[in-house]
């Protein structure tokens, strides 16, 4: 055979395989070298392939479908630096454990080092960010090569997939010609009725750790669970919640978890662990921990300060979540099924009957404050369906960013997906959601924390097709990857996009810098008249407004805008949002200012609801 033949017979026996062990979907990008890939994953009818124009975009996008499905996703680029692209999402999907495959197309070794032409160094380019790195040699596609890359596949993909999930990068250094007009004879190295080469089964939970794990909680009465970021497609949210009220323990549940649910879900904890008396005096004599730590820095505070309570995680995943060194055990019990093992044995015994009274009793307190602090700053009082609110109209209160966190929570359906974004979004969204017995699904890039591909992401969780998602926002992150809107018209994608813009980045001001004379001095660079206006060092090179005019980039990018004024407004503006059969911007403008009395004043009035 040729060798481009040769090169395609391996390549569609390797996309071959990923099919058989069950991947749906690929990205792709444009260039020269990686075409010969790019060509193989389209031509397997099994898979969908979402074309991009932005490698960064395509990797993210790839990490929110991978996130959302739980599968692996293939991304496929050319050389060079659109190869060096894919790093951020690669250290967010080590980060947060979500399965990908990047296939990097590169020059061959003679084209490497002497000056050849987007010719870099691909070899482990993402260095700890991937599980597993391979030079992927395709040359000759006898019978033995094809068997090889078969397994090649399978391991690529189990490897992705199992264990701590993450990043496994294949490199292909690739050949000229890279096409031709090629008529491939059959290949008779797969596996019959479909069966991948190699399969791998999960790897079963031992007794002994649930054995363990029992004993270690059976004498405790005063039990406390914590429920983090778990964003797999298991029943954990509803194994935590049946479980902590098996066992009359309060359930400290992050909403990334979807164990905020149930009579023993406490939905102010952040509210109400920033009072220095009420987290000094509620200690609890064990803690089990399930997912990843909690976005909150008080409740992290606060089991960073419980010295002498035994603190037990269920990490099947190695992750290692502790880093105020406060777990005494670590079990690699998958967390759904272990929980659900303890209740229905009894595990533990008698709570003390007093011990989730008192939770739940501040919690009521602490709601009744946010719901009066919030009216005071312009809050909607929530309650009912979207569709019931907007029948009934509402009133027309002011917006404000946690009142819009709040909103969110009750009046998103069951089967919706809301993506959050990092910085304030995900912490309003912690501090303000509800409990609920139907919780919506709730996604976020907190792997690494940082705000990159954020949309594209979000549009890939969209591409999962389970349910409508809504994407919430604000204006320095989506400015960061606005080019993520082309998503919407070129692949014909979905997504809700409430953008939260108070013109720059507002977490900022809540941190000491933004009140550092220094910082707040006049910027010798800056010139007036220049985007967002900015002439102190703060405001320029911290805050970063951008000016950007989002009414006119969504027209330019085809998609649909709202401007609502008040909670009314919003309601009707996220009904019809939804219910459009195409992508949508509710552009809700709030003052940064404002936004931090706000909050400061729910802690005061939460603080003062306790004391009395």
């Amino acid at each position: 055979m040729s060798p481009p033949t040769d090169t395609y017979m391996l390549l569609r026996a390797f996309v071959d395989e990923l099919a058989r062990c069950g991947m749906r979907a690929a990205c792709t990008s444009p260039g020269s070298r990686s075409a010969p890939l790019v060509l193989s994953l389209v031509g397997e009818r099994r898979l969908r392939c979402y074309s991009h124009v932005d490698e960064r975009c395509a990797g993210f996008f790839a990490l929110g479908l991978a996130k959302a499905t739980g599968v692996p996703v293939a991304v496929a680029c050319t050389s060079g630096t659109a190869a060096a692209e894919l790093l951020p999402a690669a250290v967010e999907a080590r980060e947060a454990r979500v399965p990908l495959l990047l296939l990097t197309a590169d020059r061959p070794a003679e084209l490497r080092d002497n000056g050849a032409g987007q010719a870099i160094d691909q070899l482990g380019l993402f260095g700890s960010a991937a599980k597993w790195f391979v030079e992927v040699a395709v040359h000759e596609a006898g019978e033995r090569e094809l068997r090889w890359i078969r397994t090649l596949a399978c391991r690529a993909f189990w490897t992705a997939l199992e264990g701590r999930p993450g990043v496994v990068h294949l490199n292909f250094p690739l050949r000229e010609p890279l096409v031709g007009e090629l008529d491939l004879p059959a290949d008779a190295t797969g596996r019959a009725m479909g069966a991948p080469y190699v399969a791998r089964p999960p790897a079963a939970a031992g007794a002994a750790a649930q054995a363990q794990l029992a004993e270690l909680l059976g004498g405790a009465r005063r039990g406390v669970v914590v429920a983090g970021r778990h964003e797999r497609s298991t029943p954990l949210g509803e194994a935590a919640s049946a479980f902590a009220q098996a066992a009359g323990w309060p359930l400290l549940a992050d909403p990334m978890s979807g164990a905020r649910r149930g009579g023993a879900a406490v939905a102010h904890y952040d509210a109400l662990l920033r009072d220095e008396a009420f987290a000094g005096a509620i200690r609890p004599d064990a803690v089990l921990r399930v997912g990843d730590l909690p976005v909150s820095k008080p409740l992290r505070a606060w089991l960073a300060s419980l010295e002498g309570v035994p603190q037990t995680a269920l990490d099947p995943d190695g992750a290692w979540q502790d880093p105020d060194a406060a777990l005494a055990e670590s079990l690699p019990l998958e967390p759904a099924g272990a929980l659900a093992s303890l209740a229905a044995a009894g595990v533990p015994g008698a709570a003390d009957p007093d011990w989730l009274q008192e939770w739940t009793s501040a919690d009521e307190r602490a709601a009744a404050a946010i719901d009066v602090a919030l009216r005071g700053g312009g809050g909607a009082t929530v309650g009912g369906t979207l569709g019931e609110q907007g029948r009934a109209g509402g009133r027309g209160e002011a917006l404000s960013e946690p009142v819009i966190a709040r909103e969110l929570g009750v009046l998103l359906p069951a089967a919706a997906t809301l993506f959050v974004a990092s910085s304030m979004p995900v912490r309003d969204i912690e501090t303000f959601w509800p409990v609920r017995e139907d919780p919506p699904r709730v996604l976020c890039n907190r792997g690494a924390n940082g705000i990159d591909g954020t949309v594209s992401a979000a549009f890939g969780a969209a591409a999962a097709n389970r349910g409508p998602v809504v994407l919430l926002i604000g204006d320095v992150t989506l400015a960061h990857d606005i080019g993520g809107l082309l998503a919407a018209r070129r692949l014909g994608v979905k997504l809700t996009i409430v953008l939260l813009d108070n013109d720059g980045g507002g977490i900022f001001d809540f941190l000491p810098i933004s009140r550092t004379g220094a910082a707040l001095a006049a910027d010798p660079s800056a010139q007036p008249g220049t985007a967002g206006g900015a002439l102190d060092i703060y405001s320029r090179h911290v805050l970063t407004p951008t000016g950007v005019d989002f009414s006119a980039a969504a027209a330019a990018y085809g998609l649909g805008y709202e401007r609502p004024a008040d909670a009314r407004e919003l309601r009707g503006a996220l009904e019809q949002t939804l219910a459009a059969d195409t992508t949508g911007v509710v552009h809700v403008c709030t003052d940064r200012g404002a936004n931090v009395r706000l909050h400061r004043r729910v802690w005061d009035d939460v603080a003062a609801a306790l004391s009395r």
